[in-house]
């Protein structure tokens, strides 16, 4: 039985909310809070891996990748106020195109997730060692220790969760401008910056440079997020686009005037040979350097922190939102009677993430971090014009814009924009990542034969209750 029959056999009706014990807590700043954190980290991990293959190109790497970034946070704000449920991706693709492409987006997004938490676990580290030199040589081992801290928080509630990261992003964007008006004002050498724009056959060379754009996908992974706490977010019809909107801004806006900042500052090898820390040389470099440095250790320390702690929400929402749609195994969704958390996904998903954190290979876990994200935001942007088409009448408090009629439906242009560079991208992570190709193939194979059994399973399971239910009333 394939995915298909799977689909056919078994849809579910006309999507309603389900009625969810998880608690309303989060208002904008901390729905804006999640997108932000979980992509402003980026920032402070992402310069020296792209750095490392665009050299002097770095901000045309950043901005041809927030061209995915942005048309595919304009698709989850339309849909994440039309459909506010746990799931995102997940539940986008199953309202849209029925039960199999929900599955693949949610399993995306589980690996996505997973590897957000060993990722910027892995980077809050790094940061740390700067205070704490002896972490140096146990970095996978503090990563693994900082996963189960949040681990903790998480399971104590989404409030307790959701403040740590607002508190920690008003922190990180104060930090941020801080740091753009000293090195703008006195360091920024305009010659050196200019000198870096070089024609991309010459240096760095277009495998590189289009290599380079696969990795600053890293930097655009993450507005997701703010559709995963749909469930538990006070008014989401008003508040998640707002959030996303706000999230989209900041951070292409900081993405690309930091990587500008930096290469003006120091030089692009610089930046890969601190990899791990790669703000910290940027920042030695300025006046004031014995004051700001440990400043910054401190910012990307505390914003990979809570993009980890973003990932465990995510990953642990995804999971809880396919068990309730009948994608996952259902006990998966079981929420702690007390604390109202969907505990079993935050301890499994965070215990494999301090596994993965033991890797400690960065490249080959940003590799797997874009081949989750590409497929949810793929998924979503096929889900934004499928949605147009079947459900016209659906209310969508926001709606994007750029809209022409196709089918006799309002279809936005940007949707197609999203769906056509959600797949340049795709092909060239797939073309030019080969181990993160081949792990990521396994990974969905694996998802796609679980599903297969699973829901085969649960249709003889059903059917045999359902068998013994008639039988005991007649």
């Amino acid at each position: 039985m394939g995915l298909d029959s799977v689909d056919r056999e078994i849809r579910l009706p006309a999507i309603v909310p389900i009625p969810s014990v998880l608690k309303k807590e989060l208002g904008l700043l901390a729905s804006f809070s999640m997108g932000f954190a979980d992509v402003g980290a980026d920032i402070f991990l992402a310069l020296g891996l792209i750095a490392a293959f665009a050299h002097g190109l770095m901000p045309l790497a950043i901005l041809a990748a927030s061209v995915v970034y942005i048309t595919s946070g304009l698709a989850y704000a339309e849909l994440g106020a039309a459909i506010p449920l746990a799931g995102g991706s997940s539940s986008f693709g199953k309202r849209a195109f029925g039960l199999g492409a929900g599955f693949i987006a949610g399993w995306g997004l589980i690996l996505d997730y997973t590897i957000d938490i060993s990722l910027f676990a892995f980077a809050s580290a790094g940061y740390l060692s700067f205070f704490l030199p002896h972490l140096v040589p146990i970095i996978p081992l503090a990563a693994a220790m900082l996963i189960f801290v949040l681990m903790i928080i998480n399971l104590l509630g989404i409030k307790e969760s959701a403040t740590v990261n607002s508190a920690l992003t008003v922190i990180v964007v104060g930090i941020l401008l801080a740091l753009l008006f000293v090195g703008f004002n006195y360091s920024w050498d305009s010659s050196k910056f200019f000198a870096g724009l070089t024609p991309v056959e010459s240096d760095p060379g277009w495998e590189s440079f289009l290599y380079s754009i696969t990795l600053a996908m890293v930097t655009f992974v993450g507005i997701e997020s703010i559709s995963q706490g749909a469930e538990e977010t006070k008014h989401p019809e008003k508040i998640i686009p707002r959030a996303t909107l706000m999230a989209i801004v900041v951070v292409v806006f900081f993405a690309l005037i930091v990587s500008a900042m930096a290469l003006g500052i120091v030089d692009w090898q610089v930046l890969k040979d601190n990899m791990n820390n790669p703000f910290i040389p940027v920042v030695q470099a300025m006046p004031f350097a014995d004051l700001l440095v440990p400043v910054v250790a401190l910012a990307g320390f505390l914003v990979c922190l809570v993009s980890a702690n973003t990932g465990i929400i995510g990953v642990s929402r995804v999971a809880y939102s396919m068990s309730h749609a009948g994608l996952l195994a259902r006990r998966i969704n079981w929420v702690h009677p007390t604390f109202h958390t969907p505990w079993i996904t935050i301890v499994v998903f965070s215990i494999i993430a301090m596994l993965l954190a033991f890797v400690g290979n960065m490249v080959f876990l940003g590799e797997l971090y874009a081949f989750g994200a590409l497929t949810a935001y793929t998924v979503t942007n096929l889900s934004a014009v499928a949605l147009r088409i079947k459900e016209p009448g659906l209310p969508r408090p926001y709606r994007m814009p750029l809209n022409v009629r196709i089918m006799g439906r309002q279809i936005s242009l940007i949707s197609f924009i999203g769906i056509g560079s959600c797949l340049v991208v795709f092909a060239l992570v797939a073309s030019l990542h080969v181990e993160g190709r081949n792990f990521a193939a396994l990974w969905f194979v694996f998802g796609i034969i679980y599903f297969i059994m699973y829901r085969d399973y649960r249709t003889k399971k059903d059917a045999a209750e359902m068998i013994h239910t008639n039988k005991n009333t007649s």
